[in-house]
């Protein structure tokens, strides 16, 4: 019953966000192609530059009944403190408690067909770069789905406020951002083989914020 509603409102909402997108910022997709080559079910991975980039993301895929729903994987206090969550996407990360019991619920999404948003930074770049977690190679290992790396191009300030800016600024509609789809790729391309350790998830992991990076 929940993925119903998590699906029918995220295609309720998909059309008024995107006008909002339009509206409000210097709103680009590019790429797209690239996604259309991935199948059905896989990984969008992104940078992290601010509270909207979940919204961000979802949007700016084709309206087809394909893509939906999309689970994200959510902080946990905000999963907590914000019900609704989970009637959106939202799967908590449970930091702390292994990847085996993280990662778990994404699994069995993606052995269903479905599509896992993630963001290997595991939170916002504000003013010091952050190093990718572990989550999404040891996810993609397991499942053995490919990944489509997305760079957020934007101006948008991650520090201010719950949309990554001041609010003024926002409506100024001087804002920029570009959604930019890459090729997709399975794990074992980042290092030459399937990550299985620590250090070997952690270096493929770089290897995947690397390629969303080198994007444009």
């Amino acid at each position: 019953m929940r993925i119903k509603i998590i699906k029918i409102l995220q295609l309720l909402t998909y059309w008024p966000f995107k006008f909002i997108f339009v509206v409000l910022f210097r709103y680009k997709v590019k790429g797209i192609d690239n996604l259309r080559k991935a199948g059905s079910s896989f990984i969008l991975t992104s940078n992290h530059i601010s509270y909207f980039d979940p919204v961000l993301v979802a949007y700016s895929l084709p309206f087809k009944l394909k893509y939906f729903p999309l689970y994200y994987m959510t902080d946990d206090f905000l999963y907590k403190i914000l019900f609704f969550y989970r009637f959106i996407g939202g799967i908590p990360a449970r930091k702390g408690q292994g990847l085996d019991v993280s990662i778990s619920p994404f699994l069995k999404k993606l052995e269903n067909g479905g599509i896992i948003v993630i963001f290997p930074e595991g939170g916002i770049k504000r003013k010091q770069e952050l190093r990718p977690k572990r989550g999404i190679s040891y996810m993609a290992a397991k499942s053995g789905k490919p990944i489509i790396p997305i760079k957020i191009d934007s101006d948008l300030d991650g520090s201010i406020s719950v949309f990554g800016d001041k609010l003024w600024r926002i409506f100024l509609m001087k804002k920029r951002v570009t959604i930019i789809f890459g090729k997709s790729f399975k794990i074992e391309e980042t290092i030459g083989k399937t990550p299985v350790t620590d250090n070997e998830l952690r270096q493929a992991s770089e290897e995947v914020l690397k390629r969303i990076k080198e994007l444009k």
